[in-house]
């Protein structure tokens, strides 16, 4: 049986993330490492975590519901055990002696997966000068929490309102705006740091999945963003106990 314990504060930083945009989750266990991937038309998203100790068991663990796994974890104090058969179509949460039991279903987050691992690895290997179709020509560091600041007012945006990455590694800018001229509008910008790329600005335009997936974004670590004329944005974060990668697609012209 696979089993993970961690604090609830832990568990709702991992599975809390997502918002509406995501309902399950597969969460994969080594000796010390917590993993999960999620893949859609509009974005993907690879978490691995390391934690000494806290995996019990390996193995695999499904997660259905989300939504009602973080209203539970949200009533629970301390530390919290998630654990599930193989192929078992049952997940079990326990903290102390409250306890919850979910059953699992299909799990549509990891269908557009081994797409995207495929796509990831020729990218590495090609050191992030591409992306599938998309040539990405500037790379460096950003330290995005004025950008990240947008994630929490996507309510104030339309569906049909503009969303626009700019990045320009003459002026050590990278720029989010949303909105459309005589509505609301917002905008933030961020300095690049070691940035190596065209002596012009680079844009690219997404759909009302931006500022949600910008979410996503670890607003306490340093980024490293690959990004190109009319491309999606690659955004890389690590720590000595943590890999994050997240790809926001673009809106096709």
């Amino acid at each position: 049986m696979a089993s993970v314990t961690l604090d609830k504060k832990e568990w709702l930083k991992h599975l809390g993330q997502f918002g509406e945009s995501v309902n399950d989750l597969k969460l994969i266990l080594t000796e010390s490492k917590l993993s999960y991937s999620v893949g859609f038309q509009t974005h993907y998203l690879s978490v691995t975590q390391t934690y000494p100790q806290s995996v019990k068991k390996t193995g695999d663990i499904h997660i259905s519901s989300l939504d009602k796994v973080c209203a539970f974890l949200k009533k629970c104090e301390g530390l919290v055990t998630l654990k599930q058969m193989v192929n078992g179509k049952t997940l079990y949460i326990s903290s102390g002696n409250f306890k919850m039991q979910l059953p699992v279903t299909d799990c549509k987050s990891t269908q557009m997966i081994p797409t995207y691992e495929r796509l990831v690895k020729k990218a590495e290997k090609g050191m992030w000068e591409s992306f599938g179709q998309d040539d990405y020509t500037l790379h460096g560091k950003v330290e995005m929490k004025e950008i990240l600041k947008l994630a929490s007012l996507k309510r104030l945006m339309d569906k049909n309102a503009d969303f626009v990455v700019v990045a320009n590694a003459d002026s050590e800018e990278l720029s989010v705006s949303a909105g459309k001229q005589h509505t609301v509008k917002l905008f933030a910008s961020s300095k690049l740091i070691d940035v190596e790329g065209p002596k012009h600005s680079l844009t690219s335009n997404y759909g009302p999945w931006l500022l949600p997936c910008l979410s996503l974004v670890d607003n306490t670590l340093q980024s490293t963003i690959h990004f190109g004329m009319a491309t999606g944005l690659v955004v890389q974060q690590s720590t000595d106990v943590c890999e994050r990668l997240l790809i926001i697609i673009d809106q096709e012209e």
